[in-house]
């Protein structure tokens, strides 16, 4: 037989070795799952973040005591959402946003879902950084010699650095950080409780011309349930507790928020509403309980202190969970050096993801000026059309009759839900400014840009799409 014949005979009866590029982005079957509690524990440290603590006056001020209601009514035009995408996360275990709309609807839908989540997602990161910045220099004067930009930067910097560590790491990280937000909250319940003021509950502190006003606001609060699909695949027992993980979390922030801002808005009531911002409603209730004692301005800073510490734990918390929203993107070649992007390090993160996410921030950052409202649109809007993508897929995955999908009832109320948050978002606009919208334009046409411009590497290596 002549050599060449008998390399060809070889050839195809000898396995194939799996190619760097799998070697380099699959992480060893041994690798660290995070737990049902764990996984909870991180999706509550993001919902609970800078939004409970900026709205306690917004909210006083818009819509009084109906403040506090409005979580429970954005908690139910979005239930038909959460539970269409708890129903997802059981079609689709290990996979996310992207996923979601790829496999149910197009690879387009999957990117542009993937996409819009993973960059508005950075902004509400950069929102919570420099908020707890700012309260950092109210407790600590020397660091108002320091630039607000200039501690950002290098926050920034710092969790760029924790997220190189494994997720078991980054889980006890997170577990350290709801130490910190579970106090405040709850010193403000118990407070509030022995403050408490009947004339608070009364038809005069009830505003209905706030409440469309308030709604953009309690829906970023209440934003980051999801952030179980962004890392399924790192769930143990995926299908059965990713789903949970959203529906838990999401129903425990609902009622913390909601029983925190009656009870703080029923303890001071007009004196909340009067508040300038944040950093003020603490000082009213501990003025109120204590008086101005030297143990009253102590406490304040504790509390503060508590209240930073919180928000940056949802700041890292993004960072944690987000980057996967990037990786699989990457694996799937709809990035620019795609095959660079899908690598993990040694501790199976995906290091380069991490770093496009640090350099988005300080991009939002550059582009806001510290202002946090458009980072709040921005937020919001990103966030609100992967909701729609992935409610959409599940309309077509039951329309299709896939196992697990049920009926349409469900993602035709989920699809109505998210029309009346896309509705509050462009009113939202509307009311603030553009400002924010063009911001998001620019990262959406770039994000599509993009994906065509990837189209050819992906037609040649289709095994990577």
């Amino acid at each position: 037989m002549p050599k060449a014949q008998i390399l060809r005979h070889f050839r195809y009866q000898l396995p194939s070795l799996p190619k760097r590029k799998d070697v380099m982005t699959t992480a060893p079957s041994t690798e660290f799952k995070l737990s049902l509690p764990t996984a909870v524990l991180i999706n509550i440290n993001i919902m609970l973040g800078a939004g409970i603590f900026i709205n306690t006056p917004s909210l006083a001020q818009k819509a009084g005591l109906l403040g506090a209601f409005m979580y429970i009514l954005v908690g139910i035009l979005m239930l038909p959402l959460i539970l269409s995408i708890a129903r997802m996360l059981r079609i689709h275990p290990s996979g996310g946003f992207y996923v979601f709309a790829k496999e149910e609807i197009s690879p387009l839908a999957g990117f542009l879902s993937g996409w819009c989540y993973f960059t508005s997602k950075v902004a509400s990161c950069m929102l919570m950084i420099h908020v707890s910045m700012t309260l950092l220099q109210h407790i600590f004067p020397p660091l108002a010699a320091v630039s607000t930009f200039v501690l950002d930067f290098l926050t920034v910097g710092v969790f760029c650095g924790l997220n190189f560590l494994n997720i078991k790491a980054g889980s006890s990280i997170q577990k350290m950080f709801i130490a910190f937000k579970t106090f405040p909250i709850f010193f403000a319940i118990a407070a509030g409780i022995f403050l408490l003021n009947g004339d608070n509950f009364t038809a005069p502190h009830l505003e209905w011309e706030g409440v469309p006003s308030s709604l953009p606001l309690v829906i970023y609060a209440v934003i980051g349930f999801e952030a179980a699909c962004s890392m399924s695949s790192k769930i143990k027992d995926a299908e059965k507790n990713a789903p949970k993980a959203v529906l838990i979390s999401f129903c425990s922030v609902i009622l913390i928020a909601t029983i925190y801002q009656a009870i703080f808005y029923g303890a001071l009531g007009d004196k909340l509403a009067e508040c300038a911002g944040h950093c003020d409603i603490f000082p009213a209730m501990i003025s109120t309980l204590f008086g101005d004692s030297d143990f009253a301005g102590k406490f304040q800073g504790i509390i503060h202190l508590a209240i930073a510490s919180s928000t940056l734990g949802a700041a890292y918390g993004i960072i944690f969970s987000n980057s996967w929203n990037l990786h699989i993107l990457a694996e799937n070649g709809h990035v620019v050096m795609s095959k660079f992007f899908a690598r993990l390090n040694v501790n199976s993160i995906p290091a380069a993801c991490v770093v496009v996410e640090c350099v988005l921030c300080l991009s939002y950052l550059a582009a806001s000026q510290g202002v946090l409202i458009p980072l709040q649109q921005i937020g919001a809007l990103g966030c609100v059309l992967s909701y729609t993508f992935s409610v959409a897929s599940l309309f077509f995955a039951a329309k299709q009759g896939r196992e697990n999908s049920g009926s349409k009832l469900l993602p035709t109320l989920g699809l109505i839900s998210c029309s009346l948050l896309i509705s509050a978002c462009i009113r939202s606009f509307f009311l603030n400014g553009m400002s924010s919208l063009l911001i998001f334009a620019f990262f959406f046409t770039l994000g599509v840009s993009m994906y065509y411009g990837t189209a050819k590497a992906r037609r040649e290596a289709p095994e990577a799409a």
